[in-house]
């Protein structure tokens, strides 16, 4: 029964509600308020019998059921596993305890990483037991299995090792009787439907819409059964040619066969599909082949007649002579986190139309993008993209008094914007001559020219705000993957006044005057050197000259590839400045602020040299004066010079941060090694990783898998952990 006042009023004699009539109903006033408190408890009543059961309980109920059955809580990491989840499926997890489908489960459960759990004394050489016997337990690998040698090292490697006696978590030893080896793959499938492809010339094409190579990955098919064992299919990885061309021809151990190419019975594409003139080609029309470079073009080009070939390796298509057109593909591709332009949920972000604007689509409202700002009113408004296009052609962005423009991407899509000319944007002063217009962009992958803000003397625009975009650093990337302009600018911003914002970005060499205010958060700033060893010594952030300070500069999670000179640094926080000095470098520091005496620098990494504002916990500084403060303690006075330099150049050459690739367009770009020293890792203020990548949380993730492998490992097994991606 639910206590409203109607109800109540309603139970009184009629001659009371007659009488309170009379009097002006003060008593079905008073009625209400009683309602109203009766409701309350009403309500309590309800949510005390709800809180008995983990499924309706309220949030802070769930620890305390957990209790009662041992439940033991993880690291907070925003969006990876629920609680309420993990304590409902507790009592069913122990009830499989130690078993590798329990293992796996959890490892995805508690780190949002796909995952695979491998019993290594499966694969460990021993005698043959007459009571036991396994036909499959070979000592030597048959070479003849060629998907065995595909996947041997890895998860998936079939072929039996003798023992190897090392400890699987502390030493990486993986073969003998009580080990377990819980592989993960921490680099994310994304997907880009229906995008044009890039033609070399009439037959050779390739998936990128940038035209460099792109290895394709998987669609991972997500596992319906807690007894099932992940297979290649159920993560997130590179696509091999013999795998793609077993696939596609459906040959025995494809399971299930062409589950990569083409659309499944839902109509729902897989992982890969190519069409020519708008007509998707079936898998009997296409074939895995190896499209590497050789004198005069590409290796095993098909005659007419023959099928289109795919190279899944390096994101090639080559055409027969026979069957030329306009190539579309769709695919995923593989990056560690939604950082840059992509296909991952933004909606949240997006901005609501305010009184006068408009909303217009490209390409359904208007074929381009100039013709849909152009038509605009004087408010401004959204113009949104709703597909995966390439718009080759030159933007103009003028913003009018007291209005906002913000240029998109939809949900789920990310187009290129392929400028001819410099994405100008400048904005209009209103009558009292205050700076109020704004642009966004979002979601967009940029390249061939700069976005510019002008100072040309009218200019007025107040803000310029970025949200997951991609400023291709070298502005485009030519067939080899390499910098078409290596250290060109990504974004030039000369107006005086001017706030520069950057949110999940990806870009190149940013030139800001002084007079500019720059926020980058969650970003990866690239100098775009040619040669990416030399990356940290080119110019990542200065004026748009590159010889004077840039404006002042606040940082928080970046990872900055090249040197920064900037009026002051007001916050860096949980990033990394990975910058040096070339031989015979004409800068005095690889790092430098004019203005010290204002700002703050904490947790992060900060070269050697670098003239900054006074440093709190930033490495390899604080791991040379913990060294040197123990030292001191030990020797009971200070620590003489030379012995203060040894120290300070051991923490200097150990302390640097390591990346499996610094080229942009990898699927590893940006991403540290698991050989980065822990005090990188693991050195931002809340122990996360420093850098672009700390909204991964990857530390705590690790953490919370070793708390859960303790709870749930049979007595005398040993797990250990190893990164597949």
């Amino acid at each position: 029964m639910r206590m409203s006042a109607e109800a109540l009023y309603a139970l009184l004699p009629a001659i009371y509600r007659s009488r309170d009539a009379e009097e002006g109903y003060p008593l079905r006033e008073l009625i209400a308020v009683i309602a109203e408190q009766a409701a309350v408890v009403e309500e309590s009543i309800e949510q005390l019998y709800d809180d008995q059961f983990i499924e309706t309980c309220s949030d802070w109920v769930a620890p305390y059921i957990g209790g009662l059955i041992g439940y033991r809580p993880l690291h907070g990491v925003g969006g990876m596993g629920s609680p309420r989840a993990e304590v409902a499926n507790t009592i069913g997890y122990r009830r499989r305890l130690g078993t590798a489908s329990v293992l796996e489960q959890l490892a995805r459960d508690v780190t949002g990483w796909p995952a695979r759990a491998v019993e290594y004394f499966l694969l460990t050489a021993t005698s043959q037991r007459m009571n036991h016997i396994r036909p499959a337990h070979h000592f030597a690998p048959d070479l003849r299995d060629w998907r065995g040698l595909e996947a041997i090292g890895g998860a998936f490697d079939p072929f039996t090792r003798l023992a190897d006696m090392r400890s699987i978590a502390r030493a990486g030893g993986r073969h003998n009787f009580p080990n377990v080896g819980i592989h993960l793959w921490t680099i994310d499938s994304f997907d880009r439907a229906a995008s044009p492809a890039v033609a070399l010339d009439a037959t050779r094409v390739l998936f990128s819409p940038l035209g460099a190579p792109l290895p394709l990955f998987t669609n991972p098919v997500d596992e319906e059964r807690i007894t099932h064992i992940a297979t290649p299919l159920n993560v997130a990885a590179p696509i091999a040619r013999r795998i793609l061309h077993a696939d596609l021809l459906g040959e025995d151990g494809a399971a299930p066969p062409r589950a990569l190419y083409g659309r499944n019975a839902k109509d729902v594409l897989q992982s890969l599909l190519v069409a020519i003139d708008g007509v998707e080609l079936s898998a009997d029309e296409v074939e895995s082949c190896d499209l590497s470079d050789m004198i005069g073009g590409w290796a095993h080009m098909p005659a007419a007649g023959e099928k289109v070939a795919i190279d899944p390796v390096l994101g090639r298509i080559a055409l027969p002579p026979d069957r030329i057109g306009d190539v579309t593909v769709s695919f995923h591709y593989g990056f560690s986190a939604p950082i840059g332009g992509g296909p991952y949920p933004r909606a949240a972000a997006f901005a609501a139309l305010a009184t006068g604007q408009i909303r217009l689509r490209v390409p359904t409202d208007h074929a381009t993008v100039q013709a849909a700002l152009d038509a605009l009113p004087a408010a401004g408004g959204i113009v949104e993209i709703v597909d995966n296009g390439r718009y080759e052609e030159t933007v103009t962005i003028a913003v009018g008094a007291d209005a906002a423009i913000e240029l998109r991407a939809a949900d789920g899509f990310n187009p290129h914007l392929a400028l001819t000319g410099d994405l100008l944007i400048t904005g209009a002063a209103d009558a009292d001559g205050h700076r109020e217009t704004r642009v966004t962009l979002d979601g967009l992958l940029i390249s061939g020219r700069p976005v510019v803000v002008p100072d040309d003397g009218v200019n007025a625009l107040k803000s310029l705000t970025l949200r997951h975009c991609t400023l291709v650093p070298g502005r485009s990337l030519d067939a080899e993957g390499q910098p078409a302009q290596p250290g060109a600018l990504s974004i030039e911003a000369s107006l005086p006044g001017l706030v520069l914002e950057m949110a999940g970005c990806i870009a190149g060499p940013l030139g800001v005057a002084r007079d500019v205010t720059a926020t980058i958060d969650d970003s990866i700033v690239d100098a775009a050197a040619a040669d990416p060893a030399q990356s940290a010594s080119g110019v990542a952030y200065a004026d748009p000259a590159g010889a004077d300070f840039g404006g002042p500069l606040t940082l928080r999670a970046v990872t900055i590839f090249g040197k920064i000179m900037a009026e002051r640094f007001d916050l860096v926080s949980d990033s990394i400045l990975f910058a040096s000095l070339a031989p015979g470098d004409t800068w005095p520091a690889p790092v430098r602020a004019e203005r010290r005496q204002v700002g703050c620098m904490r947790f992060s990494y900060v070269p050697q040299g670098s003239i900054t504002p006074r440093r709190y916990r930033c490495q390899p500084q604080l791991a040379i004066d913990t060294a040197i403060a123990a030292r001191a303690k030990e020797l009971g006075g200070p620590v003489p010079a030379a012995e203060r330099q040894a120290i300070q150049a051991r923490a200097t050459r150990r302390i640097v941060p390591g990346f499996t690739s610094r080229r942009y367009g990898r699927p590893a770009y940006a991403q540290l090694r698991r050989s980065t020293p822990h005090e990188i890792r693991a050195g931002a203020s809340d122990e996360s990783e420093m850098g672009g990548f700390h909204l991964l949380f990857a530390p705590q993730r690790e953490a919370n898998l070793n708390i859960r492998l303790d709870e749930y490992l049979r007595f005398a097994l040993e797990a250990g952990l190893f990164f597949e991606t």
